[in-house]
């Protein structure tokens, strides 16, 4: 893949960049590319003789990627069709994957967390319009009626009005817990209408699995195992960190880089672990297609009520319309009307490395699941698998260059990704005294950053961070940070000091950047 990026798009797609990297998070949604099957057409009737075809298929596209590794799996009519592995786990070592080597799921943990809520919807024990409050007492956010009356079926759908990965930054740039990111919600903005609008929202699906998980009175690792992983037969499979850590057999994640893959630094998703931190193997994740596939059984045993799952996979929130299909939001999911035929999605990815993809098809009880280790090949391979098995279902062929359009895709999102370059001062003005700018700056949402001079350079502490960005002099107090052209300005003082700075990179919907010196 040759993707054109430059480090500036890197930077965007890292959580922050520092001197040494970047602690990156999970990254929007690549955009999806629609399924188009022709009006009228059936399935092809024997499954089996599309699968030699299908590992053709697999294996040419798993070669031109660049992937390290990837595993498949297909169910139809509770029967697992397909399931192979594909290269290997660590470049290094070359340990190839298997059935049981286990892979950080990312956002996939958002179906699951919606799956377990369910469990809980069908025994009675919640509504999917409980609101928050009524569990969580201690739950505030900006607005006091949003605050009030915003429901579990609101967060699953990320239709509350949350910025799009609002608060994302407080995790991953600022270190915070997440206790502290629950508390500073209340000053993060709701930029969006209630109800009336779809911002994309990590945070929204922590909240409902954390009031979830508060209802039932046991923590949220323990709850979601219990009510889906172990009914399920998913043995292998995990909401922490450190049971994916511990694994013998688990995949090192490659993240964006040029020439030979070198692995990233791990995810660390247990703050969000709701919305990312469930890891699993391909055997473990053929247990819960089923699930999903048969309406919420496995194995004879009813894990989940089917109505209540069928709700997970209804739209809650329409995204797109025209006079052939429909996108849209359910709860955990997404969800796709083409040609009068329902598909339910849910991909994650993590910008170190991981890309993943389960698809369900229910009115065919069938699911396809995609594993990789590798960002952001992986995240184009995971759709062009998906949807060349769905020509194949039900045109009998592949019927279009699945890879080089969501190779396209890709691109031209890290395009929109990119603003554009800072122009230059034409007379720029040299800086004050490095130590007019040093010292600590606050505001009720981001908190404290610290700004420090080392060897004639400045330094950006945010939060409980251990890790500096550098600032570079631009022009008079303004100043760019040195891996981005992105600027930070500091506002002058009265005295021997600056009042205040404002980051660009933090003013951002719900948010601003502005932080005043906070008084010694």
């Amino acid at each position: 893949m040759a993707l054109q990026k430059c480090p500036l798009i890197v930077f965007l797609i890292c959580a922050a960049v520092l001197v040494t990297g970047c602690v990156q998070q999970s990254v929007p949604q690549q955009p999806e590319s629609a399924i188009s099957t022709p009006a009228g057409t059936s399935p092809t009737a024997d499954t089996g003789t599309l699968v030699p075809q299908f590992d053709a298929y697999a294996e040419k596209t798993f070669n031109q990627s660049g992937v390290p590794g990837m595993a498949v799996a297909i169910v139809k009519d509770d029967t697992v069709v397909y399931l192979r592995c594909f290269g290997v786990s660590n470049v290094t070592t070359q340990e190839p994957v298997g059935p049981d080597t286990r892979f950080q799921l990312a956002s996939i943990s958002k179906s699951m967390t919606a799956t377990m809520i369910a469990s809980m919807v069908g025994n009675g024990e919640l509504s999917w319009d409980d609101t928050i409050a009524s569990v969580y007492p201690g739950f505030r956010l900006s607005d006091p009626y949003v605050t009030e009356h915003v429901t579990f079926r609101d967060l699953l759908s990320h239709r509350s009005g949350l910025p799009e990965y609002g608060s994302d930054e407080l995790q991953n740039e600022f270190q915070y817990s997440r206790q502290e990111i629950m508390d500073r919600l209340r000053y993060l903005g709701l930029p969006g209408s209630f109800r009336s609008s779809y911002a994309y929202s990590n945070i929204g699906i922590t909240i409902a699995g954390e009031a979830a998980a508060m209802k039932a009175g046991k923590p949220f690792g323990d709850l979601v195992a219990e009510r889906i992983f172990v009914p399920a037969g998913m043995h292998n499979t995990s909401a922490r960190f450190a049971d994916f850590t511990a694994a013998t057999d688990r995949v090192e994640p490659y993240p964006l880089q040029e020439g030979t893959p070198v692995a990233g630094p791990l995810m660390n998703d247990d703050i969000n672990s709701p919305a990312g931190g469930v890891s699993s193997t391909i055997s473990d994740m053929v247990q819960y297609a089923r699930l999903q596939a048969d309406g919420g059984s496995v194995d004879g045993i009813r894990v989940v009520n089917a109505s209540a799952l069928r709700d997970t996979h209804t739209p809650q929130f329409v995204r797109t319309y025209s006079g052939t299909g429909m996108t849209g939001a359910g709860l955990g999911w997404n969800t796709y009307l083409d040609n009068g035929r329902s598909r339910v999605e849910k991909d994650g990815s993590f910008s170190q490395g991981i890309g993943t993809l389960i698809t369900v098809w229910p009115e065919e009880k069938m699911a396809l699941v995609v594993l990789t280790n590798r960002f952001p090949e992986g995240n184009i391979v995971t759709g062009s698998i998906s949807n060349g098995w769905n020509d194949l279902y039900y045109n009998g062929r592949i019927g279009k260059d699945w890879y080089g359009e969501a190779e396209k895709g890709m691109q031209a999102w890290f395009d929109r990704m990119s603003p554009e370059p800072v122009q230059q001062p034409v007379n720029p003005q040299s800086p004050r005294d490095l130590a007019y700018y040093t010292g600590s700056y606050t505001q009720d949402y981001y908190g404290t950053v610290r700004v420090v001079e080392e060897s004639g350079t400045l330094l950006v502490y945010t939060g409980h961070s251990t890790t500096p960005f550098s600032l570079e002099p631009f022009d008079g107090d303004t100043f760019r940070e040195a891996s981005a052209e992105v600027l930070v300005k500091f506002t002058p003082g009265t005295g021997t000091s600056a009042a205040g700075v404002w980051f660009t990179r933090y003013d951002t919907p719900g948010r601003n950047g502005s932080f005043v010196r906070v008084t010694p």
